[in-house]
């Protein structure tokens, strides 16, 4: 039986619509408390055209690239903190007693004011000592030759 675009057939708690994209069956329940509605697709095409879809915006956004630096990114600043944590601090506090103790105290009457200069001078060493070992990473493995584009010699 032949059906033109967008003509019911009626069965029991069926109802069949079809349509140039393909048949669409819309269920009702037996039990019409809830007043749930299934309805269900005959076309594969409509998932293959929605799930290609993302897939396209993947591939023209670059997200599987922002991901995956994401992640590196997250790996890289964990192995970096663990550095500093065995590694620099102990001899930051080798060479200069507690670098991260160091304060100095103001007194204004009763009120007193605690600058904490060695903790901000210890996240300063710390902060040069990463971007070294980050600019020689990026050196060491020429991960700053990847993004440049290639453009012909000049005449």
């Amino acid at each position: 039986m032949v059906m033109a675009e967008n003509e019911k057939v009626e069965s029991s708690q069926t109802h069949v619509v079809h349509t140039k994209d393909g048949d669409i069956k819309i269920t009702h329940p037996d039990n019409k408390k809830h007043g749930h509605v299934t309805v269900l697709f005959e076309s594969d095409e409509l998932v293959k055209e929605q799930v290609g879809g993302f897939v396209n915006f993947l591939r023209e956004r670059g997200v599987v690239g922002l991901a995956v630096g994401f992640i590196i990114g997250l790996q890289a600043q964990a192995l970096m903190k663990q550095m500093v944590d065995s590694f620099i601090t102990p001899l930051l506090d080798f060479w200069f007693g507690g670098v991260a103790a160091k304060q100095i105290t103001l007194h204004n009457g009763p009120e007193t004011v605690h600058l904490t200069w060695g903790k901000f001078l210890y996240a300063v060493i710390t902060f040069l000592f990463v971007v070294f070992f980050v600019y020689l990473i990026v050196k060491l493995l020429r991960l700053d030759k990847l993004d440049k584009p290639k453009t012909p010699p000049k005449k």
